[in-house]
């Protein structure tokens, strides 16, 4: 197998170990989703939180796994999604412990935040190992016991979360940044774009038909700025790269205040669609270096 093919194998895994389910919200108003969202999404303030946690693949992983984690394929794959980026790539697999609804312990076999590498990034762990099975004992609680870097200084140990997603629950947004188009100089944004807002998924996300996020899904996206309009996104970037981050091109210098998508606008790999999924538009609290 030539290299190229082999990276290009090995993003693809990535993507599809980020796509996971989360929290369902198919029976919930807007309104009320929004407001559990923003419950949930960076405030501004120095103290880092565990967003979301999600079983995402249970003794599932394809051989290609092996490339990210030796011994990995045929294991669980469950991201864990923080409200403040992480500063090392490759973080301790032994500083994470999970434990299943029974009780009993497990450590990751492997821990990274690959692919969702890019400076405005880096949110995402994703951790390789055996966490339980659904629906006899999944994974019901997720602590660090160990020192994990945080990129903007101090240290995510600590922290921890008993908010599983189940298996097969569709996906939702967990962050949303608001940029000016210069400070995500890498982005595909057309020229006219005046504002990107920066969606981070629980975990990597594609179309219905399977594809990349497109124009059937950018025209069930509405934004809401901060004089009460709403407004589609011109665009959509940040796109091919197997990632759980979605930029959202707007042609207008109002800021924007929220984002609510549509059910169904997209799909993990095992094909749950998202329900509708609201939350609150912030400005990053961190630098984008």
């Amino acid at each position: 197998m030539s290299t190229r093919v082999a990276l290009c194998l090995f993003r693809g895994l990535l993507g599809l170990l980020l796509c996971a389910g989360c929290r369902s919200a198919a029976e919930s108003p807007p309104d009320a989703q929004m407001a559990a969202d923003a419950q949930m999404a960076p405030d501004g303030g120095s103290q880092a939180q565990i967003l979301e946690v999600f079983f995402g693949l249970d003794n599932a992983l394809p051989m290609m796994a092996n490339f990210l984690c030796p011994g990995g394929a045929g294991m669980d794959g469950m991201p864990v999604t923080f409200s403040r980026r992480i500063g090392v790539d490759n973080p301790e697999a032994s500083a994470f412990r999970v434990t299943t609804r029974s009780g009993l312990v497990r450590t990751p076999r492997c821990a990274t935040l690959r692919p969702a590498l890019g400076p405005s990034k880096r949110h995402t762990v994703l951790l390789i190992g055996d966490f339980g099975d659904d629906p006899a004992d999944p994974p019901a609680r997720v602590e660090l016991v160990g020192s994990v870097p945080l990129l903007s200084g101090g240290d995510a140990s600590g922290l921890s979360s008993d908010r599983v997603t189940p298996l097969s629950q569709g996906p939702e947004l967990r962050i949303a940044y608001r940029y000016a188009p210069t400070a995500l100089a890498g982005s595909s944004c057309p020229t006219t774009t005046r504002q990107i807002v920066q969606l981070t998924w629980a975990g990597g996300v594609r179309s219905s038909t399977g594809g990349e996020l497109g124009d059937e899904a950018r025209t069930r996206m509405r934004v809401t700025l901060s004089t009460g309009a709403a407004v589609t996104p011109v665009a959509l970037a940040d796109l091919g790269d197997n990632d759980n981050y979605t930029q959202l091109c707007l042609d207008i210098d109002t800021p924007a205040e929220s984002v609510t998508l549509e059910a169904g606008v997209a799909i993990d790999p095992r094909g749950d669609a998202n329900p509708v999924t609201s939350i609150r538009v912030t400005a990053d609290p961190e630098s984008v270096r």
